[in-house]
């Protein structure tokens, strides 16, 4: 009986060893990945998350992926030229685009699959998008970020993480200052 007794607080001594070696060097490997900035992150269309990548066609001809923006911060905007709050929100992203493109990139998101392509056109051309204009025509971008009203906007600071978003139209003030907030969070950082 005494022998199975030590048997017995030997098995448990050994495995709380094994244990502690096995919490340490797990431990000590996320220590490193954090260290590294080798953490995984999970894409996902909400703050606190990556943003979904994608690669989509652009007004210009060109192909344009998310990764290509992320020297600046990146303001998304989803719309479509028949929205409303779309046509009133357009010109403050022409200003935004004016007064802080050199800080951060403007990227729009024509939401194709349920608007006309002729009708994008002119809506860009009308308010003097400079910026590029993407044509998400199959809908699976909008589907990827689950844009339901538009616009939807949404402010991804340069490690591709979404610090912000709105959905519905920005007035100038509200644009600007959420703006204002990831370019000096980003610089920050």
């Amino acid at each position: 009986m005494k022998k199975s007794i030590q048997i017995f607080l030997f098995s448990i001594f050994f495995l709380l060893i094994g244990f502690t070696i096995y919490s340490q060097l797990f431990s000590n490997q996320n220590d490193e990945k954090r260290a590294s900035g080798q953490t995984e992150q999970k894409e996902y269309p909400d703050i606190g998350y990556l943003a979904p990548s994608f690669s989509l066609k652009g007004l210009d001809g060109k192909t344009h992926e998310l990764k290509d923006y992320l020297d600046k911060p990146v303001v998304l905007n989803f719309w479509a030229s028949w929205c409303p709050p779309c046509i009133e929100e357009a010109p403050n992203f022409v200003k935004l685009h004016n007064e802080y493109g050199k800080n951060v990139h403007v990227l729009t998101v024509n939401l194709t699959s349920i608007d006309d392509l002729q009708a994008a056109k002119i809506f860009a051309e009308e308010f003097g998008f400079v910026f590029p204009v993407l044509l998400d025509e199959d809908g699976s971008v909008a589907k990827r970020y689950h844009i339901k009203p538009i616009p939807a906007t949404f402010f991804i600071n340069q490690e591709g993480t979404i610090v912000d978003g709105a959905y519905g139209g920005l007035t100038w003030s509200d644009l600007e200052s959420r703006t204002k907030e990831l370019i000096q969070t980003d610089s920050s950082a």
